[in-house]
């Protein structure tokens, strides 16, 4: 489905902030490592309260008609977590069945793709924390096969610190015929945390010999539309296809934690959103921290 609509050139919207906006939720209680993904299981206002969040954007990418992009929040579900956590084991499945059982609410004929998440095994923020090539490959490779046995359409490989975890997990996904993504984490200049300007971080992964399938293209998340304009022409980054930016123009690693939301302006968001898109020409907006379904409805309109 998405490599479809990558293929038409369609122009697509992908899920803004699901966690965050929770957490700010009287009587909502995230879990200290597994955020969101646990309250698929209850209490029933909280379940009700994540599922509220995924319609809501269903429901602008329907009224505006344009194809959209969801994820079962499956970030950093690895095997460990899980084990330490004591929740199932089958919370990976579980987080997709529980998507596609929304997804089941609207016509089959609504646009709508159901990926998964897979995370780095340690802080997005910290390219120190990554795991080599090698031992991204083998951590990474439980979750990422209980998620294409889930039946996914994609997987996002999401805030990605270093190029080397961003290979091994690739190398994990790319035994498989699954399309995917893979989303770096940048510094306010545009370049990876470990300090690879993005072109070299894409030929990195697509030129790894070992990677059967490569990702369809790349992302950044976790990050704000202004810090690329500057920083890249618009044939440099050929293989981005998407953004979910944060609302926020400050540095991430300077608001992480905050008691409230911080984000600009939505119509000031929206600006440097479509700004971004025009100098890049990426097919896929969407939000990350400090976004909602206001973001996205803004981009529905302008894009």
């Amino acid at each position: 489905m998405i490599v479809e609509w990558l293929d038409k050139g369609e122009g697509m919207l992908i899920e803004c902030a699901v966690s965050e906006p929770l957490s700010h939720q009287a009587g909502i209680e995230l879990h200290p490592t597994l955020f969101n993904t646990p309250l698929i299981y209850g209490p029933a206002d909280a379940t009700t309260a994540l599922a509220d969040i995924y319609r809501s954007y269903i429901g602008v990418a329907i009224r505006a008609a344009r194809p959209l992009l969801l994820m079962a929040p499956t970030w950093r579900l690895d095997a460990d977590r899980v084990r330490e956590a004591r929740v199932p084991a089958s919370i990976n499945t579980d987080a997709v069945d529980f998507l596609r059982s929304i997804r089941a609410e609207y016509p089959v004929s609504a646009p709508l793709s159901i990926g998964a998440l897979v995370g780095p095994r340690n802080d997005c923020y910290r390219a120190d924390l990554a795991l080599s090539a090698a031992e991204a490959e083998e951590f990474h490779s439980a979750q990422i096969s209980q998620l294409i046995e889930a039946g996914v359409d994609y997987l996002m490989v999401q805030t990605m610190p270093a190029v080397s975890e961003a290979i091994g997990i690739a190398r994990a996904i790319g035994r498989s015929e699954v399309p995917y993504i893979i989303s770096f984490c940048t510094a306010t200049d545009g370049v990876v945390l470990d300090g690879a300007r993005l072109p070299e971080a894409f030929d990195q992964v697509d030129t790894d010999s070992k990677i059967q399938n490569k990702p369809l293209g790349y992302f950044v998340n976790c990050t704000h539309p202004s810090f690329y304009l500057n920083s890249y022409t618009g044939s440099e980054l050929d293989r981005l296809i998407g953004i979910q930016a944060n609302g926020s123009s400050k540095d991430v690693r300077q608001i992480e934690g905050s008691d409230r939301t911080v984000a600009d302006s939505v119509d000031e968001w929206t600006e440097s959103m479509l700004r971004f898109q025009g100098k890049f020409s990426v097919p896929i907006l969407g939000g990350c921290c400090g976004t909602s379904v206001q973001h996205l409805q803004s981009l529905a309109e302008k894009f």
